[in-house]
Formats: structure tokens, sequence, C-alpha cells
């Protein structure tokens, strides 16, 4: 075989050996622009890595940060003067994709909502009209369930007592939150409080009075969870809270429910095919939850 491949090179003209060796040395080595080329492409492109990995994350990936993402590498991707060719290129096609996403009209508005709702981009609104919209479905939310409250109360004075009692004793009890003696000792007072702080002020009021405070606190940092916020906030925000909660709970992307996926199959494996679906539900529970 050797001696083929020497008989071989014996006929090549010496021409087309400095053709071979031209290009291969060409195919060999990496020009200065090329090694320009790879550091504009790691530097405009490590931005938008580090926005997959946020919306991507475990923790508070909620939809209420897609939008100033969005807007922040708009802002990134903007061809400027001083790009090459290469970069304002690459900017124009990564763009052209990245701006075909949320544009209808009813998902915009709900992810405007959501950010709205979301402590940390709160100040971050394009359009102002939003508070207005949360304001209206505040109070509409409230009219609603002070209605279904009313309907519940007629309902169940006209159930007769057996069956109630039946009903209570088949619920299990519902743990409530352990008071302090002095919320204890004053617990009446505090109701009669309450009472009379829902019934001096309209709907509309307590409403428009929890917005404006939730206005002018500062926004928080990057690294607070929105849901976590809003659970310690519930007694400022009782109203805006319950509204909050609807909207972020919606996930930025579906990334953490398919990790749900990966560890339901981790956890149901020939080694454990005969586990009941309660203890495969609570093993997958404790292990996105709890580790």
């Amino acid at each position: 075989m050797l001696g083929v491949l020497l008989r071989k090179k014996e006929n090549i003209s010496n021409s087309n050996l400095c053709v071979l060796n031209y290009f291969s040395y060409r195919l060999a080595r990496l020009t200065e622009e090329d090694f320009r080329k790879a550091e504009d492409f790691i530097n405009l492109m490590k931005v938008l890595y580090t926005s997959t990995l946020c919306v991507s994350s475990e923790k508070s990936p909620t939809c209420g940060q897609i939008l100033p993402i969005l807007k922040k590498l708009e802002a990134h991707l903007d061809v400027k003067e001083g790009d090459t060719v290469f970069v304002s290129n690459l900017k124009k096609q990564v763009w052209g994709n990245l701006s075909k996403r949320y544009q209808n009209d009813e998902i915009r508005n709900f992810l405007q909502v959501a950010t709205a709702l979301d402590p940390r981009f709160k100040h971050k609104l394009d359009d102002d009209t939003i508070w207005d919209q949360i304001q209206r479905k505040l109070i509409e939310q409230s009219t609603e369930e002070d209605c279904g409250a009313d309907g519940d109360t007629m309902e169940s004075e006209n159930e007769d007592e057996d069956e109630h009692e039946d009903e209570e004793s088949q619920q299990p009890p519902c743990k409530l939150p352990r008071k302090t003696p002095l919320e204890e000792l004053f617990a009446e007072e505090d109701a009669q409080n309450i009472v009379s702080q829902q019934s001096s002020m309209s709907i509309k009021k307590r409403v428009e009075r929890e917005l404006q405070i939730y206005q002018e606190v500062p926004p928080v940092l990057m690294s607070e969870d929105p849901a976590a916020w809003w659970w310690n906030q519930q007694k400022t925000y009782p109203l805006l809270s319950n509204l909050a909660f609807s909207y972020l709970c919606v996930q930025a992307s579906s990334t953490p429910s398919e990790r749900v996926f990966s560890t339901a199959g981790d956890t149901i494996c020939p080694e454990r095919a005969r586990i009941l679906p309660e203890k495969a539900d609570m093993i997958i529970f404790l292990n996105k939850n709890c580790l």
C-alpha cells in the first residue's frame, strides 16, 4: 500500500504539489479576521445565552420577566455605527427572529399585566394604561367575590342542619395559623376594626389605595422571588396579591415543567415498576420543592 502511494506521489507534477501545499496551509491556519469574528460572535450571543438561562431557571421563571428581557435584547441587538458588516448582519438576523415572538394582542396584553404585577419590573412598562386595566380587573374580581360570598351565605341558610353536620364531619379540619398571645387577647377588637375599615371604604377606593401604595414602593432586587414577595405582602395588598398570584403562576418557558417529566422518568424506573401512583406523586413533589 505504501508503494502505491509513493508511485502516485511521483506522478504528481511540481505545480500540482505547490497548489496542494498552498490550500493545505490555508486550511490549517485561521486568519486574524476569523478570530475577530469569533470574538464578536461570542460577545453578541452572550446576552442571548444569559437570557435563555433566565427564563429556563428553576427558581421563579415567571412570565413577568419576558417583556423586560425582550426590551433588553432589542437594545443589545440594535445596529450601531461602529459595528462591522458581520456584526450588523448577525444582529439583524437574530432580532428579525425574536421580533416575531409574542405579537398576539391577547398574549401581549397578558404579559404587560404580568410585568406590572412583578415587583421587580413594575416601572419598566411602556404603556401606563395597563394600571387602569389592572384597576378594572380588581374591581370586577372583588365584586364577583362579594356576590359569590353573599350567594353562598344564602344557600347555606337554606340547607338542612343534618346535611350540614354530615359535610363538616367528612371534611378535614382546616389548620389555622397560630395567634400570638396579644392577638388572642384582642381578637374581638381586631375583628371589629377589620369590619369597620372594609365597610367605611368602597371597593374602588380600596383598589385605588393599594395600587397607589404599590406604585410608590421602589422595585425589589432581581434576586427576590416575586411570588414569595407577594405572599409576605398579603396583608398590605389583600386585593392586589390575589390578582398577582393568578398571573405570576404562569411560567416564562416550558423548561421547568419538562424537568418534572425527566424527574418522573427517573423515579418510575424498572426497579420501581410497582410503585403506587400516590407514592410517585409524593416523591416527585418532594424532589422538586424540598431539595
